[in-house]
């Protein structure tokens, strides 16, 4: 596809930092001009996210010369106020004969056989709620015109509402966004510009009236929040530039992010996936599965050429929302997760978790509840030193054994109760692997795994080999890859529009089609270009499906010729569906157009420092998940160089993460730092049992 090359006064890269906010930790990584990487944790600032970047942002910088230049920032801001239900007071205008568009929402049912299920409650109440008198045909025709009065009207009656925001979405105003513009501009000159509007037609221009309502609606009631906190960030990074990770695996400007800020909800594990994908290719693997295992919640996607698989539409608290999302499957299996049994006697881990406090009860801070971070201080797998991370959690693996000891006896009576802990929890997220890969129709003996999160590294190779994923892939930091990820992650717009248009097997043509891409394609060509992202790159996509179908799948096109479109399709549908009824007729129901520019970083870094660990090797025994112990060697990772192999049963430490190598696992330092593993087979695992 065509590109566009880079502004002429591009400026010359400095610094560059990615800053990534979680719920206890605030992850900061410096890039330096010749490629030396530094990384800090500081505690997250719940009141105030950006007071933790500022902090975060200056101990990376501490005894630089450079000056930071670019920030890439991820944020949970947009996130929480839904979360928390601490959004702005929004109103909400409507067609009349759809008032009631977000309490209907659709026929489905979030748990088919509970009889006490209640959906939550719409954040805009019905006295917000204004009905416009007004009608469109799903072609765009006017059935009812919105008048000038009405128009003056609805003005007045949102007005009395004092609204912090106003969500503008009319039925069928994808299809002719008038009357959606005419609102616009009324409430803008009524309400002042203090009061963001958002319509939907401008949002998000695409079918299903439900969901597009409800998108515009989470944008406006989260905007005021995002605003204010954009704006505080802005000042305390300046004179730096900033970038903010969206749900799609790119980045987006300040203003645009601020116009748009629903984009940016479920973006938190998208920067990590990112990385994970840049580092698998860069090691070789450009198809790969990444793992990110947390304290809470292991995070899992599929990546395909180098690139996360995504999603056109997600779901925050029950509220639906369609923006592009990268697919990503979560499951309550962490490292704070609690083991427990149930009324059958079975074992059972999470999705409970002890959180941060009192945490697990190795880390000493009053937890008395078993859990996963427990049964592998009890197996020995978090290495000999007392203090973990930065010295501020000192390990109590005799805490994690009386922890361990409240689960019955018989938890323990097949290979002991750590080992059953750590085979339950990984069989959770062996199925969490499964549904991204084969349940998607995708081999993962074709994949490599990229395991990285504070915990994910101690799983990865028993996961590995049971789904016959045949290498893990660690980065040098896998505890902060989700800020690293962050300047990997490419500036990125998607434009859309809804088309609904028909190709038969015999039509020659297809009128329109390449008109409408092109102008989409230079919409978002345009929104990456003011990024000041270098050259950009435009990709078409298409949803489609078969006439008579409900739903589509969205496909990549090279050009708008209807032999084109079609085969897309049919490879698509016979990809996840298993057949393609190449006679039918396709429709074209939404057009897109994918802009990309080029990443603050071009490839992950080779120079990454984390701080002083000893170099020496050393032993211990730990204990597997089939309940043998035997001797392993413990490694300091930054005494690993490139071109080190060693082989399990092995455990590798650092302050951000554990590598647990088992028994015919081979690792290998690759030139940029990963460490490599080879996965034995399960025979070798056991020792040939």
């Amino acid at each position: 596809m065509p590109t566009t090359p880079p502004p002429p006064d591009r400026a010359a890269p400095g610094a560059v930092a990615g800053v990534d906010v979680g719920g206890t930790f605030t992850d900061c990584v410096r890039v330096e001009p010749d490629g030396t990487v530094t990384a800090r944790k500081v505690p997250t600032t719940p009141e105030d996210q950006s007071l933790a970047v500022a902090a975060g942002l200056a101990a990376v910088a501490e005894g630089a010369h450079e000056a930071t230049t670019h920030v890439a920032h991820g944020t949970t801001t947009a996130t929480n106020a839904v979360l928390e239900r601490r959004v702005a007071r929004t109103a909400l205008v409507v067609t009349a004969e759809v008032a009631d568009v977000l309490r209907l929402a659709r026929q489905d049912r979030p748990s088919l056989y509970d009889l006490s299920v209640v959906r939550p409650a719409p954040l805009v109440d019905d006295d917000r709620v204004v009905a416009v008198e007004e009608r469109l045909g799903a072609s765009g025709e006017v059935l009812v015109p919105l008048t000038d009065a009405e128009v003056d009207r609805v003005a007045e009656a949102v007005a009395s509402l004092a609204p912090e925001a106003v969500a503008i979405s009319l039925l069928f105003g994808y299809a002719d966004p008038t009357h959606e513009r005419r609102l616009a501009a009324a409430l803008r000159e009524r309400l002042g510009p203090d009061v963001p509007i958002t319509a939907a037609s401008a949002l998000l221009p695409e079918l299903r009236e439900h969901e597009r309502t409800s998108t515009c609606v989470l944008n406006a009631a989260v905007a005021p929040v995002m605003q204010r906190y954009l704006s505080r960030l802005a000042g305390r990074v300046a004179p730096a530039s900033v970038s903010v990770m969206t749900s799609g695996g790119g980045v987006d400007a300040l203003d645009a992010v601020a116009d748009a800020p629903v984009r940016t909800l479920l973006s938190g594990p998208a920067a990590g996936v990112v990385a994970a994908g840049r580092i698998a290719e860069a090691a070789g693997w450009p198809d790969a599965l990444a793992l990110d295992m947390g304290g809470t919640s292991t995070d899992v996607c599929l990546i395909q050429e180098g690139r996360p698989q995504r999603r056109g539409d997600g779901e925050i608290a029950g509220l639906p929302f369609r923006t592009p999302s990268v697919a990503i499957h979560t499951v309550g299996a962490g490292g704070g997760s609690l083991a427990w049994v149930d009324a059958g006697g079975a074992l059972r881990v999470g999705p409970r978790s002890a959180g941060a406090q009192p945490g697990p009860a190795c880390y000493g801070r009053g937890g008395r509840e078993p859990t996963v971070t427990d049964a592998h201080a009890a197996a020995g797998h978090l290495g000999q030193a007392p203090a973990l991370g930065s010295g501020a959690l000192r390990l109590d693996p005799d805490a994690a054994e009386r922890a361990l000891a409240r689960l019955p006896e018989a938890v323990a009576r097949h290979a002991g109760t750590a080992a059953s802990v750590l085979t339950v929890v990984r069989a959770t997220m062996a199925r969490a692997l499964r549904h991204v890969s084969t349940e998607q129709g995708v081999d993962p003996t074709d994949l490599a795994l990229v395991a990285y999160g504070g915990a994910g590294p101690l799983h990865a190779c028993a996961l590995a080999r049971e789904l016959g994923c045949p290498a893990v892939i660690v980065p040098p930091a896998p505890g902060v890859a989700s800020a690293l990820g962050l300047l990997l992650a490419p500036p990125r717009a998607e434009t859309s529009r809804t088309v609904m248009a028909r190709v038969a097997p015999d039509d020659a043509e297809t009128s329109g089609l390449a008109e409408a891409w092109e102008g989409l394609a230079a919409d978002a060509r345009a929104a990456v270009a003011r990024q000041d992202a270098g050259s950009v790159t435009v990709r078409w996509l298409a949803d489609l499906r078969y006439a008579g179908q409900a739903h589509e799948l969205r496909c990549a096109v090279d050009d708008a010729d209807p032999a084109t479109i079609r085969e897309a399709l049919h490879r698509a549908h016979l990809g996840r569906y298993g057949h393609a009824p190449r006679d039918a007729v396709v429709e074209v129901v939404t057009l897109r157009a994918v802009a990309t520019g080029e990443p603050a970083l071009a490839s992950p870094p080779q120079r990454f420092g984390l701080g002083a660990q000893a170099p020496e090797a050393s032993h211990q025994p730990i204990t597997l998940a089939d309940g043998r112990v035997v001797p392993a060697t413990v490694w300091a990772r930054r005494a690993l160089a490139p071109g080190v192999e060693l082989a399990g049963p092995a455990l590798v430490t650092q302050p951000d993460a554990t590598t647990l190598l088992e028994p015919g696992d081979v690792g290998r330092v690759d030139a940029r730092g990963n460490l490599v593993i080879g996965v034995g087979s399960a025979d070798e695992a056991s020792g040939g049992r």
